[in-house]
């Protein structure tokens, strides 16, 4: 019985209908995984990253993608195993990634409104324009777009957000993922002129979105 049919008869207190296949695949970045249902299996991928890591940190993921996949309200101990360990990669994960436009923005964000407190995370530019930025829990790592880079006020504004989402972290149960939390919304609004920012970077997406498509 390999892992994932472990993870789902704990889960589901029973056997599988269909085939439950596991595979490592050294195609992820970090500690990611995904999961794939067909009429006849369950297949999910996961980073080789994850080999070495406690069998049962690895059931929490298999169990947080088998309630996803099938939307089932569902805790386990496992589960929470996983998250906490998601949530603390990023106090030791590398950091090899920096950006010289990134790195002033992230020190006056760090300065003006975390104290300098907070450690300086990996540091991408990114090609989004939907998504002006991200922040990967597990790699520690901000990923700002390049559409933002000669616009200082706003790409500090997406950095704030990035930042808190480092300081805040997240809660999750029984499948839903909470990664906007009261106390994060308040903090954000600390952020001068936040509301008009907001509109700012609506007009910015909208404008790329027109460049792209004439293009």
């Amino acid at each position: 019985m390999n892992l994932l049919q472990k993870a789902y008869k704990e889960l589901y207190k029973d056997e599988s209908p269909k085939d439950l296949v596991l595979k490592y695949s050294g195609r992820f970045r970090g500690y990611n995984a995904n999961v794939r249902m067909t009429q006849n299996e369950i297949a999910v991928k996961m980073s080789k990253k994850w080999r070495g890591v406690s069998s049962d940190i690895q059931k929490g993921l298999l169990q947080e993608l088998l309630v996803r996949l099938y939307k089932t309200k569902k805790q386990t101990i496992h589960m929470d195993l996983y998250h906490n360990f998601i949530k603390s990669l990023s106090t030791v994960a590398p950091k090899t990634q920096t950006h010289p436009v990134l790195e002033k923005s992230f020190q006056r964000v760090n300065e003006g409104f975390f104290n300098g407190m907070l450690e300086q995370p990996n540091l991408r530019s990114g090609n989004g324009i939907n998504r002006l930025g991200t922040y990967e829990y597990a790699t520690d790592t901000v990923t700002i777009s390049k559409i933002l880079m000669d616009r200082r006020e706003l790409m500090d504004y997406v950095m704030y957000h990035e930042l808190l989402h480092k300081k805040h972290k997240y809660t999750a149960k029984k499948g839903r993922h909470a990664h906007h939390s009261k106390k994060f919304k308040q903090d954000e609004k600390k952020f001068q002129d936040s509301e008009f920012l907001e509109q700012e970077l609506k007009k910015l997406v909208g404008k790329n979105k027109r460049r792209f498509s004439f293009w």
